[in-house]
C-alpha cells in the first residue's frame, strides 16, 4: 500500500503542468524602442491613404520621437501629419521590431492611442515574415469612431478557435483563416472587447493602461488593465500571468497546434488611414456625415488628426526561462525604476493641448 501511495503521489507531480516563469529579455524603453525598431516605407499592403515615413522623414517632420507632457515625458510618440492637405496619403509612421520572437509574453504600457479618429486604423500587432502563412495576432485593433478594441488572429488554413466562458470578449469570428468561408476575406478569427476603455476616446481619458500579450504553444492570451489596476508583478516587471491577473479579455485555442500557424513574429505599431477596413466600412459609420468618403476626409482635413497619435510609455518582451522556479527575479531594468517613481499617476497625460515632441535624433 505504501509502495502504491508513493507511486501515485510520483505520477500527480510529473502530470502537474510547469507554470511558466518569465525572464525579461528586451526592453524597449526610451531610446532602446528607436533602436530595436526599423521604419517600413513600402507602400501600404492594405491600400490604404498613407504615406508611411523613413526615420529621417519621421524625425525632420516630427511625427516621430518623444512626447513631453505630465508624466508621460520622453514616451515613444508616433503620430500623422496633421498641417497638410494630402491627397496622395497622409504621411504616418509603420514601425516593425528588428527581433522576431517564438512564444513570449508581451507587455506594452500605452498612454495614447490614434484609435476613436474617423478615418484611421491604427493597430498594434505581430506577424511572421510569410503571412498569413507565419500568423498574426492583433493586441489592439479598429477604424474610425469604433468604440471597443478589436482581438484577431490571422493565419493560413487549419485554424478555428473555440468558444467559451474563459475570456471577457465577445467571439465574433471564430476560423482564423484569411480565405475562410462563410466569413468575410481576412476577416481571420476575431474577439471583440467589451470595455470602451480599450480603445479610442475613453482609453485615451483615462490615461490608457496596459496591454499584456502571452503566447505558448497551447494559447494566446491578452489582457487589459487600466492605469491604477496594474497587477503588482507587471509593476515590478516580474510578471506572472497564473497569479492575479484574473481572466482575460480574450483567449484563443482550439483543436489545432498554434505552432504549426504562428512562427517568428515581430512586433509593428502603425496607423494607416481608409483602406481595407476603415474606408470599406466609412459608410455604416457615423464618420459618414463629415464627407462623402473616407479619402476625401482624410486628404483635406489635416487638422482633425492632432489626436491620431501613439505614446507608448514602456514596451517588454519576456520568456519562459523553463525553470519552473516561482522565486525567479526579472533583470533590473529602467521601466521599473521610472514607473516605481512616478507612483500610480505614471503614465497619464496631464495635457494633450501642451504636448512638445523632442526628436529621435538631432
Amino acid at each position: 500500500m505504501a509502495r502504491l501511495s508513493l507511486l501515485l503521489l510520483l505520477v500527480s507531480i510529473v502530470s502537474q503542468p510547469t507554470l511558466a516563469v518569465y525572464q525579461l529579455i528586451q526592453d524597449y524603453s526610451g531610446d532602446a524602442f528607436w533602436q530595436g525598431f526599423d521604419f517600413f516605407t513600402d507602400p501600404d499592403p492594405t491600400d490604404g491613404l498613407v504615406q508611411f515615413q523613413s526615420l529621417e522623414q519621421a524625425n525632420a517632420t516630427g511625427i516621430a520621437g518623444f512626447i513631453e507632457g505630465g508624466n508621460a515625458s520622453f514616451a515613444i510618440y508616433m503620430g500623422v501629419d496633421t498641417e497638410n492637405v494630402a491627397p496622395q496619403g497622409r504621411a504616418s509612421v509603420r514601425v516593425s521590431s528588428v527581433q522576431s520572437y517564438q512564444h513570449a509574453l508581451v507587455i506594452a504600457d500605452i498612454v495614447h492611442m490614434p484609435g476613436g479618429v474617423c478615418g484611421t486604423w491604427p493597430a498594434f500587432w505581430m506577424v511572421g515574415a510569410d503571412w498569413p502563412n507565419n500568423g498574426e495576432i492583433d493586441v489592439v485593433e479598429g477604424v474610425n469612431d469604433q468604440p471597443t478594441n478589436s482581438m484577431t488572429l490571422h493565419t493560413g488554413e487549419g485554424a478555428v478557435v473555440s468558444n467559451g466562458t474563459d475570456f471577457l470578449g465577445e467571439l465574433i469570428t471564430s476560423n482564423c483563416d484569411v480565405n475562410a468561408p462563410n466569413q468575410p476575406t481576412n476577416a481571420g478569427c476575431s474577439i471583440g472587447d467589451i470595455s470602451n476603455l480599450t480603445f479610442g476616446p475613453e482609453f485615451n481619458e483615462a490615461g490608457g493602461g496596459v496591454f499584456a500579450t502571452e503566447w505558448t504553444a497551447d494559447f494566446i492570451k491578452i489582457w487589459f488593465f487600466p492605469r491604477g489596476s496594474f497587477p503588482d508583478d507587471i509593476v515590478s516587471s516580474n510578471p506572472d500571468p497564473s497569479k492575479n491577473w484574473g481572466t482575460p479579455n480574450s483567449l484563443f485555442q482550439g483543436s489545432f497546434n498554434l505552432d504549426d500557424h504562428f512562427k517568428n513574429l515581430q512586433i509593428v505599431f502603425d496607423t494607416t488611414f481608409c483602406g481595407q477596413w476603415a474606408g470599406a466600412v466609412w459608410n455604416t459609420s457615423s464618420c459618414a456625415s463629415l464627407a462623402p468618403t473616407c479619402e476625401d476626409y482624410v486628404a483635406n482635413n489635416p487638422a482633425d488628426f492632432v489626436d491620431a497619435y501613439w505614446a507608448i510609455n514602456t514596451l517588454q518582451v519576456f520568456q519562459d526561462d523553463g525553470s519552473g522556479d516561482d522565486n525567479a527575479t526579472a533583470a533590473a531594468n529602467p521601466a521599473l525604476a521610472k514607473r516605481t517613481a512616478a507612483g500610480e499617476g505614471y503614465g497619464k497625460l496631464q495635457s494633450k493641448s501642451g504636448k512638445r515632441v523632442l526628436p529621435i535624433y538631432s
